[in-house]
């Protein structure tokens, strides 16, 4: 997932993104949240892949991509959550780890893998523009998982991680890992529960006889769309 995952960078903000490539192995889709391609001004952005040089060697590898045509949007967005899917040409030399589709959790994996609060969960982002290393990857925390219940996902939308994050980790995939069920075959096979939409605040009036103080501070929880969502939305592009 470190090898998939992308810093999105414009003038004015960073995020993160994910690629993903269906069974045909020959598309390759960005995967982020929709309010950062919203919020980006103008037609295009930058992604910031990586290409190897050598064995523990890499340099960045930015390159530009059209998010709209004039006011246009490119991409597809979910009809009411925070998902957004382009199609992305990845350039010559981009060091990418193929992600199936297939790796989406659906209701029914989410089940059958007996996914429950405590269960520990990984995300990638660039908190603050930083990132793990000089060649642009992701910094890479953890946290249990918050949320009870999670079924159904169409009802229950989003799930809490018990973790802060920051600006520029929107976008960022949530995962977990399949190696407790038992199956060697999985043991190093991520299943992706969401994508990171946003945290809680604590919001906080504090009035005096001449001023009032409006404030907020982290409440330690990201909020994370369901995968199921990211399904949906690359089931209505064309």
């Amino acid at each position: 997932m470190l090898r998939a995952t992308v810093k999105l960078s414009h003038d004015d903000s960073t995020a993160t993104g994910f690629i993903l490539t269906p069974d045909d192995g020959k598309s390759f889709l960005l995967v982020t949240a929709n309010h950062v391609l919203a919020n980006t001004k103008g037609n295009e952005t930058t992604i910031v892949y990586r290409s190897k040089i050598a064995e523990g060697e890499y340099k960045k590898l930015p390159t530009k991509i059209i998010i709209r045509n004039d006011e246009t949007p490119l991409w597809t967005k979910h009809p009411s959550e925070d998902v957004a899917v382009i199609l992305v040409t990845p350039p010559e030399g981009a060091d990418l780890a193929l992600i199936s589709t297939e790796l989406l959790a659906t209701d029914d994996a989410l089940k059958q893998h007996e996914v429950h609060p405590g269960r520990e969960m990984t995300f990638l982002g660039y908190p603050h523009r930083e990132e793990a290393s000089e060649a642009g990857f992701p910094i890479l925390r953890m946290g249990p998982l918050a949320s009870y219940p999670l079924l159904p996902t169409q009802k229950t939308k989003t799930y809490y991680v018990n973790a802060n994050i920051f600006s520029g980790d929107s976008g960022g995939p949530v995962y977990t890992s399949l190696a407790d069920t038992g199956d060697e075959s999985t043991d190093k096979v991520p299943m992706i529960t969401g994508v990171i939409h946003g945290q809680r605040f604590v919001h906080n009036t504090v009035k005096g006889d001449y001023i009032t103080v409006k404030t907020h501070h982290q409440f330690g929880l990201a909020i994370v769309v369901h995968a199921s969502f990211i399904i949906e939305t690359i089931g209505l592009m064309k």
